[in-house]
């Protein structure tokens, strides 16, 4: 399963809100040029080099033309 990292504009505090309500969501995202869909299987909060937190997701991409819902 594919991790992807998912950048909010929020504090860490909002971030734990959001990391507990995006698993189980569905998601869409670019990669490459294709738009990908799936469904947020976990989530935790990571922090890059500098410091800054972000979410990092494991995504289960959904077949394509499969819907998400």
């Amino acid at each position: 399963m594919p991790k992807r990292a998912f950048r909010f504009p929020a504090d860490e505090k909002g971030l734990r809100t959001i990391v507990e309500k995006l698993i189980g969501q569905s998601v869409s995202y670019w990669e490459d040029n294709r738009l990908v869909q799936g469904r947020v299987v976990a989530a935790e909060i990571k922090r890059d080099r500098y410091g800054n937190p972000y979410v990092e997701a494991e995504v289960e991409e959904a077949p394509t033309g499969a819907s998400t819902s």
